[in-house]
């Protein structure tokens, strides 16, 4: 194994490890599949394969893997990701401490040397996300706030169940269709077609300030279509397949709205919602709902074994949450955004 760059806190040890280093990465991972399965025993969560390509730094984003060790073993697990094409003031950070070993000043300790990391690196905002399952103590958000972290915003989470009713599908598509008249819809798998590319990576830089953000320091993104390219094959090669559907505007040709889920290959049971927006200057024409059916339906199609899916919304985006209400989403949950402006 191999471990780097030890800072000590006290009697616990935070080192940098390789993540091409399975048996490292193999203690870095427990960590974090024992707090997940603690929090949400019945969720399909991360595989170890999944997070470990997660964890290897790419063109749009260098991530540095932390441990906290100790009495030899790994007791923390954090991950900075610090994107190198724009909002190069951010940090953003998963922090988690082992079940058994909470209440040490683990995660004190992990988040010191992540923000002097952070510091070094010329960030000036740290961004976490905690999870907070339907029923929880919110004991992940009030640590958050004991090291010095804001909430910033409130995401709800909602499950749909698949498939979906095809007597509720007619009649939502019949719906749609008396907006949507002068717009086509086109699917894809794994890689958006050529000729939508262009738009797709407009969408990508869209939606990175569109949606919204409450009080979280989230700057615009920069897309074009390379960087499309990447987080396409990004995704293949942490083993998930995605579906996307857009709404393409006739008289125009451009795609103006789109949606995008994925799907674990080696565990389909449970589907992500990735992205879902559209255009401003084309809202109110049903496209939203019209693109996720189109891409629900897909999925249905394609992966049978897929039992639900579920997506995040801000509790101010009142839209998409109707959306979600219509396909008959149930609440289960949500997370937090945490922030720390470095002084």
């Amino acid at each position: 194994m191999r471990w780097t760059g030890v800072a000590a806190s006290g009697d616990v040890e935070v080192v940098e490890l390789d993540p091409k280093d399975d048996a490292a990465f193999a203690q870095w991972f427990a960590v974090v599949e024992a707090s997940d399965l603690l929090e949400r025993p019945d969720d399909p969560s991360w595989l170890q394969h999944e997070q470990q390509r997660a964890s290897l730094s790419d063109e749009d984003n260098r991530k540095v893997m932390l441990a906290a060790v100790q009495d030899g073993a790994v007791v923390g697990a954090a991950r900075m990701e610090l994107p190198q094409k724009d909002n190069e003031h951010l940090c953003e950070a998963v922090l988690v401490v082992h079940p058994d070993a909470r209440r040490r000043g683990i995660a004190r300790a992990l988040d010191e040397e992540l923000v002097r990391r952070a510091r070094g690196d010329g960030r000036t905002t740290v961004l976490v996300i905690c999870d907070e399952p339907p029923g929880a103590d919110r004991g992940n958000r009030l640590a958050a706030v004991a090291l010095g972290y804001d909430v910033v915003q409130h995401e709800v989470r909602r499950d749909i169940d698949l498939p979906l009713d095809p007597t509720r599908v007619a009649e939502l598509e019949r719906a749609c269709a008396e907006h949507a008249a002068e717009y086509d819809v086109r699917t894809w798998w794994d890689r958006c077609p050529d000729d939508l590319a262009e738009d797709c990576a407009q969408l990508n830089a869209a939606m990175s300030t569109d949606v919204p953000k409450d009080q979280m320091d989230w700057r615009e993104e920069v897309w074009d279509v390379a960087r499309l390219r990447r987080n396409e094959q990004h995704a293949l090669e942490m083993d998930r397949t995605y579906v996307g559907a857009g709404a393409v505007h006739r008289p125009t040709g451009r795609m103006v709205a789109y949606t995008t889920m994925g799907v674990p290959r080696s565990l389909r049971r449970r589907a992500y919602q990735w992205d879902t927006l559209v255009l401003r200057e084309h809202r109110g024409h049903r496209l939203g709902m019209l693109v996720k059916l189109a891409a629900l339906q897909e999925l249905t199609a394609s992966s049978p074994k897929t039992a639900y899916i579920s997506t995040w919304n801000a509790q101010e985006n009142g839209p998409m949450i109707a959306v979600n209400d219509a396909l008959g989403a149930r609440t289960n949950g949500g997370v937090v955004a945490v922030q720390k402006v470095l002084g």
